[in-house]
């Protein structure tokens, strides 16, 4: 009740710039809520008894404008998540080197129920944050992935938290200098004691319950409190090792075997954290291009790939059979199938899939440039050919695309943000209130 209390204050007996058949639908909401409110009368002297006035707030739409909260390019959503990884930021974008995972639960659900969105990208710079929120966040686009496809590009930068919210996406892009990894868990302990001392000052802990002080800054850490925490953080290693390996479709033990390791580009491939190397700039042609060759509905590609790419590459093993690859695989990893080749064999292929994309002819024609370093039988010099004597795609879509890449605001959250309440009528007067304002 006291947040209805709060609200009579900012409502009555005081100036509100609100039009006036708007005040007749927000004060019968709010009767609705308080109760004790027999009639209204508004401004046209229209009386509104106690079922009037529930009527009246029925009426009431807190459906969201048509603007959305991420950049829209080819039907796919671009979400930046950038920065430190906070619980609550309380902000819809990045803001202030932070990303909350509020703020992008909040655009994935919106991208969830937009019919225009077919796919949805995040785009992600980030060395990690806070483990809180982190697994939940995790767990929910892993469960979006099997309504429309979501991938993760690293650029530059997916590590610790950011690599297992990378890990639950459907696929992962990553630069040649983007850097992946990191599955493992930190603590810090500060220890002022001789500080305190130098300044002479002395802290006295007053508590009850043997551990309420543990890991306190004015003593020094003991060795059973330590190891109490080490024990706490490779438990937790483990599962966040076991989650990140579950969503990937990885063994668990690969994943810890890393250590906490950090890859960069073809090695962050080769080890698992990434599957396909590209152009930061490229990204969103080379995912418009595989959901424009989709042939199925189902596109969870979490752990390895649609039934299309894997009749693919069944086509692709067998020796009488053309290797025709229809979806970019700019590098793919050297596992399964490619563990019987050689070193040299797979530098050999990084450099073809490479030299295509960096051909100057690529310029404009980046989805042509990725489907052709996909195909293994076209090298360097026919790809050139080929790029030359095609027409260069818009101009317009690959500013969209980039402009959308580097969209970082710093919007606030506003009241409608999902508080896991069901309570309509009180959603709906949070709204009233704030546009009052």
């Amino acid at each position: 009740m006291s947040n209805y209390q709060h609200l009579l204050t900012k409502a009555f007996n005081t100036p509100l710039a609100v039009d006036a058949s708007y005040a007749r639908t927000f004060f019968s909401a709010l009767a609705n809520r308080i109760g004790g409110i027999d009639k209204l009368v508004d401004v046209n002297g229209q009386t509104l008894d106690a079922s009037a006035m529930q009527i009246e707030a029925s009426s009431y739409s807190n459906n969201r404008p048509t603007s959305r909260s991420y950049q829209e390019v080819n039907g796919i959503a671009v979400i930046p998540i950038s920065g430190s990884l906070v619980h609550k930021l309380g902000a819809l974008h990045p803001y202030s080197g932070m990303t909350g995972y509020d703020g992008i639960l909040r655009k994935l659900n919106e991208a969830m129920h937009d019919d225009d969105i077919r796919g949805v990208m995040l785009d992600i710079d980030s060395p990690g944050g806070m483990v809180s929120g982190c697994f939940d966040l995790a767990d929910i686009i892993a469960r979006y992935r099997n309504a429309k496809p979501i991938w993760s590009l690293g650029y530059d930068m997916h590590c610790s938290a950011a690599q297992m919210i990378a890990s639950s996406c459907s696929r992962r892009l990553i630069t040649q200098t983007g850097t992946a990894g990191s599955v493992g868990v930190i603590m810090a302990h500060t220890n002022i004691e001789k500080l305190l001392d130098k300044q002479g000052v002395e802290i006295t802990l007053i508590t009850a319950g043997k551990h309420k002080a543990d890991g306190n800054p004015y003593e020094k850490l003991p060795k059973a409190v330590q190891d109490k925490w080490e024990n706490q953080l490779e438990t937790l290693r483990q599962s966040f090792a076991a989650k990140a390996a579950g969503f990937m479709g990885k063994d668990v033990s690969d994943i810890l075997a890393t250590e906490a390791e950090m890859y960069e580009g073809q090695a962050a491939i080769d080890i698992g954290f990434a599957d396909e190397l590209v152009n930061g700039a490229d990204a969103i042609s080379v995912m418009s291009e595989h959901l424009n060759n989709l042939n199925t509905t189902t596109v969870d590609m979490g752990a390895s790939m649609t039934q299309q790419a894997q009749e693919t590459k069944k086509a692709a093993a067998a020796p009488s059979e053309e290797n025709t690859v229809e979806q970019p695989q700019v590098a793919s990893s050297p596992s399964a199938d490619a563990s019987t080749s050689d070193k040299s064999a797979v530098d050999a292929e990084r450099d073809r899939v490479m030299g295509i994309i960096g051909l100057p002819e690529a310029q404009g024609r980046e989805a042509l440039a990725h489907k052709l370093a996909g195909n293994p039988a076209i090298d360097v010099d026919t790809a050139k050919d080929l790029l030359a004597a095609s027409p260069a795609a818009a101009a317009i879509a690959d500013s969209k695309a980039l402009a959308a890449l580097g969209a970082e605001h710093g919007e606030t959250l506003g009241e409608d943000v999902s508080d896991n309440t069901n309570d309509k009528d009180a959603d709906a007067i949070a709204l009233l209130v704030k546009n009052t304002h």
